[in-house]
């Protein structure tokens, strides 16, 4: 199973390690500080959730990530986000109070919101079609069926540099600003 690692992860997990297969659900963050030495396999469903949403994480740690991704993996072990659609949300939030903040720009956020985007779309039960995330500039959008077009919205009242959310109803216009919890 190569084809799941990272670049060059191959040397840093066991042949054993390698035959194992990756369970869809996110296992929890694992409080043995000997995993963060090597990439233990165990491990490998959180690289993915960082690096194969925004690959151009691996620019700012190279070649493999990691340092970043075992700094993730600590502040992750801490902080215990949820697994639910806030998930990646957690991550740039994260990342915007990590030692890479001065060299995230809006790339990262928006591929980590289109990723908490899709989440939602996957997990909402809600009559709601659709969502939208915003982060200071940036807005992202995603429907549960075909898009839709959207009116612009008036900025949410969510603190600096935090992110907000809303449902969309069928025109496409907002349900309510909340903040991302």
């Amino acid at each position: 199973m190569n084809h799941l690692l990272p670049a060059g992860a191959s040397r840093l997990v066991s042949k054993a390690s390698r035959r194992l297969r990756t369970e869809p659900a996110l296992p929890d963050y694992p409080s043995n500080s000997r995993c963060f030495v090597h990439l233990d396999a165990r491990l490998l469903p959180h690289w993915h959730t960082l690096f194969d949403i925004c690959p151009a994480l691996l620019k700012l740690d190279p070649p493999e990530g990691l340092n970043l991704f075992r700094s993730f993996m600590t502040w992750a072990y801490r902080n215990r986000p949820p697994q639910d659609w806030t998930y990646h949300l957690n991550v740039c939030r994260w990342l915007l109070s990590s030692a890479y903040r001065g060299q995230i720009d809006e790339q990262p956020i928006e591929a980590f919101l289109a990723a908490a985007a899709a989440q939602w779309v996957l997990t909402d039960e809600s009559p709601s079609c659709g969502i939208v995330l915003v982060w200071q500039g940036c807005r992202v959008y995603d429907w549960k069926g075909p898009p839709m077009p959207t009116a612009p919205h008036p900025a949410p009242a969510v603190g600096s540099g935090d992110f907000a959310w809303s449902r969309l109803t069928v025109t496409g216009d907002v349900e309510g600003w909340q903040p991302v919890k």
